[in-house]
């Protein structure tokens, strides 16, 4: 027993300084390469051409979106995105800006995380500001890194599109409320009427 607890010991140590980040040289470079995939990213939102993205995903790229939808490459990616923009309206806008926090190296693997701040203009003039955050995982391949799963996530109940809906709910419960208060006088004043006559 004694043995086997002091494997298990000697197994974590050397796992730990293996996978610890800054035993691999957190290179500069890496970390720079890296931000240009951010900068990418924001770049194919704001001009609404993903295609920018193509040099940064790598084979079999995967993500589950803030909707909890998963995609697959940069074909699921533009479906996604269309299907966002037709949600918009025509004249949408959406604008996101990436808060990474530094990413941590793994040899050819690397784990980079943060929040984002985004702005979504409806083609109906409604705005929405909204964070969420972000995890992706990214592999060098033949020198460049290129993103191969990522995930965004976003509070599912404090968040601007359901307290819309929300009040929206709200609006038409009361509206229908109002109408059926209505009637309800109406109906009664009329059988009043035709009792008293």
């Amino acid at each position: 027993m004694k043995w086997n607890i002091q494997i298990a010991v000697g197994m974590v140590a050397v796992c730990s300084l293996v996978l610890k980040p800054g035993l691999h040289g957190q290179d500069e470079a890496d970390h720079e390469a890296l931000r240009k995939i951010k900068a990418a990213y924001e770049d194919a939102i704001k001009s609404n051409d993903l295609k920018k993205m193509a040099p940064y995903l790598g084979q079999g790229v995967s993500g589950v979106m803030l909707t909890g939808e998963e995609v697959k490459g940069l074909e699921g990616l533009q479906a996604y995105w269309d299907k966002i923009k037709a949600m918009m309206g025509p004249g949408g806008q959406y604008e996101v800006t990436l808060k990474p926090e530094k990413s941590e190296l793994f040899g050819d693997i690397a784990l980079a995380r943060g929040s984002t701040e985004d702005l979504v203009r409806t083609g109906a003039g409604k705005t929405y500001h909204f964070s969420s955050l972000w995890t992706a995982i990214c592999r060098k391949d033949n020198g460049q890194w290129k993103v191969i799963r990522m995930q965004g996530t976003m509070d599912p109940i404090a968040n601007p599109f359901v307290n819309a809906r929300v009040q929206f709910t709200r609006m038409a419960y009361g509206i229908g409320g109002l109408v059926l208060g209505v009637i309800l006088v109406v109906v009664t004043r009329l059988a009043r009427r035709k009792a008293a006559a």
